[in-house]
């Protein structure tokens, strides 16, 4: 093997292990994440974990009592989908960096990018894999 290729070894050995500590602190990043939100009138908070679960329902007062089930419910609902909101912001800030360029991760988080969408960009793949995927 010449230097040069040796080099270019060295060179994409040391890039995978940069881009796996990369990846494994994503990871663990990813797993510790959480967040609160707060209903408008201060009646309950509500928290999720990873993958939007939620952890804790507290009520904060006891205003929560003069509504009405529905509305309750509906308040509960929401101030969960504004948890997960805020989650699924923090797992963008996160996961981003690791992205592709140009991908609205928090969209593509919400279910609001189809799976074209997520396919890589067909001029930056290796000629080889170009031609198998026109043909077909």
């Amino acid at each position: 093997m010449s230097g040069v290729d040796r080099r270019n070894v060295e060179m994409l050995r040391d890039e995978y292990e940069r881009q796996v500590t990369n990846l494994a602190e994503m990871q663990k990043r990813i797993s510790e994440v959480s967040a609160t939100a707060v209903s408008p009138r201060r009646e309950l908070s509500v928290t999720v974990g990873p993958q939007g679960v939620l952890t804790e329902l507290n009520f904060l007062s006891t205003a929560y009592r003069r509504l009405a089930k529905n509305e309750l419910s509906a308040l509960v609902m929401k101030t969960i989908a504004d948890a997960r909101a805020k989650l699924n912001d923090q797992l963008a800030e996160i996961m981003t960096p690791m992205m592709p360029p140009g991908l609205d991760l928090k969209a593509a988080l919400e279910g609001k990018v189809s799976a074209k969408d997520l396919a890589p960009d067909e001029s930056r793949l290796p000629p080889l894999l170009r031609e198998r995927l026109n043909r077909g």
